[in-house]
């Protein structure tokens, strides 16, 4: 049965452009088809193509204007193929002379001996194709041109012996593959991989044959399993208890005892899961001109943190201000007072190392992040979290001088309120950190009391949340420290110890 793909567009201007050209006349489009085959035949995967060069080999006319836009030849060709069929799926296009000898995929496979999985594996590998319509009419079926499939098996010999021997193994010499694996599993402590492994080279089979005969087997016959402890792949939450388990110190070879796996499978996994953790890590980033430049590391980094945090003096908070806090909370609006160009510094630097972490987020292995890949990763990000929360201590002061100035003017100048008031501006603070653009604004301190005080405001406009007030009142009169170090682990940050 014919089938499409499940593929997406790498570029995202092909995408545009199919899109529109969706929507030319049948015959337009039958000539667009051709002219993608011949475009995707000439396409070098090392070369790069600007794009206005190949919107013109597709229809035939030159764009107005200049587009800077160049495209990688490797991310151009599928994308290329998944034009050919979209347009040639939305038209009846039947064989001609011009198309030349063409096969079905069921036929190919047939011809060649392999399955119609196999075949889809070329396509997504290269190998072209259209639909079309069959000679007497009919549906619409995935066809694959004669010249087309020739050409691919010269070019992927290797690859098609190896698809060919896995379907041709006779029933007999299926059996003795069974049987010796069963003569090895009975004399040793081994796995399926490990027999699979042997008897490849002992065969000259390919592994993964050998393993999928010795795998179905069990699958079809689970009274008389070779490998009956085989435990099959693992599900999401042994991956995750692995993990937690190489996190927490535990030996990688206990943990592959435990669930009988190689120690490569566990270091795989506690990579994979390291990875997938990565992909939840916000790293939206103010970018600049500087973050380019080759010397980058040195120049933003060159610089101990410690020096940017050096200082003689704190942050001018009175006795007053900090009397008007539980004991418990004052240390904690106690920070150094640096300069705000070392501020700047260091909103140049969180922004900078969040840039390099996507960097590095973008390089991993989509199957396999390799452990350097996801280390490297893990610097960076380790690096962000630090300094997010080094500039959210840091505007604590400001915080609290802005809510007791607001506070002057409200009826209820208590403590439970100057509380709450601070709860509300811990927000705005670390989102403040996150929207601030370093590069056209200078005075982060000036930026976060205008939004503080736009928050104070609309919050005393729409009654203050005094029924949350009331509902929280004890908790916050409690322990204001911890309610308030809550508020910023909610967000990721952490900005005392408890």
């Amino acid at each position: 049965m014919s089938r499409r793909l499940k593929q997406t567009f790498n570029c995202d201007p092909l995408d545009v452009l199919v899109r529109q050209l969706i929507f030319s006349p049948p015959d337009k489009r039958a000539q667009q088809v051709v002219r993608l085959e011949q475009l995707h035949d000439q396409v070098d995967p090392d070369a790069n193509y600007p794009l206005d060069f190949l919107a013109y080999r597709i229809t035939g006319f030159r764009r107005e204007g200049k587009d800077s836009v160049v495209l990688a030849g490797a991310a151009v060709l599928p994308d290329l193929r998944l034009m050919i069929d979209i347009l040639s799926r939305s038209v009846r296009m039947p064989i001609d002379e011009n198309t030349g000898p063409v096969e079905t995929v069921p036929e190919l496979a047939t011809r060649l001996g392999v399955s119609t999985k196999t075949i889809g594996r070329w396509r997504k590998a290269g190998m072209r194709w259209r639909w079309v319509v069959p000679d007497g009419g009919g549906r619409k079926a995935v066809a694959v041109p004669r010249s087309v499939s020739d050409r691919f098996l010269q070019d992927h010999a290797e690859k098609v012996e190896r698809a060919a021997a896995f379907t041709q193994i006779r029933p007999e010499v299926r059996k003795q593959i069974i049987s010796r694996a069963r003569q090895i599993a009975r004399r040793r402590d081994v796995s399926l991989n490990q027999v699979a492994a042997h008897l490849s080279g002992k065969t000259g089979r390919a592994l993964q044959t050998i393993r999928q005969v010795l795998a179905n087997h069990d699958r079809d016959h689970p009274d008389r399993a070779i490998f009956s402890e085989h435990t099959g792949p693992l599900t999401a939450k042994q991956k995750r208890v692995i993990a937690r388990a190489y996190r927490m110190g535990v030996p990688v070879d206990r943990i592959a005892q435990k669930y009988k796996r190689t120690r490569s499978t566990v270091y795989r996994v506690v990579h994979q899961h390291r990875a997938g953790g990565a992909g939840r890590f916000s790293l939206d980033y103010i970018a600049s001109p500087i973050f380019e430049r080759e010397d980058a590391d040195e120049v933003i980094l060159g610089r101990p943190l410690q020096d940017l945090t050096k200082h003689k003096t704190f942050a001018q908070i009175t006795k007053a201000a900090l009397s008007e806090l539980p004991e418990p909370m004052r240390p904690l609006f106690k920070q150094p007072a640096i300069s705000d160009e070392r501020v700047h510094a260091l909103f140049v630097r969180y922004n900078y190392v969040k840039f390099r972490a996507h960097q590095a987020r973008g390089q991993f292995d989509r199957y396999s992040p390799g452990a350097k890949q996801v280390a490297v990763f893990d610097g960076f990000a380790r690096q962000a979290r630090e300094l997010r929360d080094l500039l959210v201590r840091l505007h604590l002061p400001v915080l609290l001088s802005v809510a007791r100035r607001h506070l002057i003017g409200e009826r209820e100048s208590t403590t439970n309120r100057l509380i709450e008031l601070l709860e509300q501006g811990l927000i705005v603070l670390i989102q403040s950190i996150e929207s601030f653009n370093h590069v056209r604004q200078h005075r982060f301190d000036s930026a976060l009391t205008n939004r503080l005080l736009a928050r104070y405001a609309t919050s005393t406009q729409t009654g203050g949340g005094r029924a949350t007030r009331q509902a929280q009142r004890k908790l916050v009169e409690g322990d204001g420290l911890k309610r308030l170090t809550e508020i910023a682990s909610e967000a990721g940050v952490r900005i005392a110890d408890l």
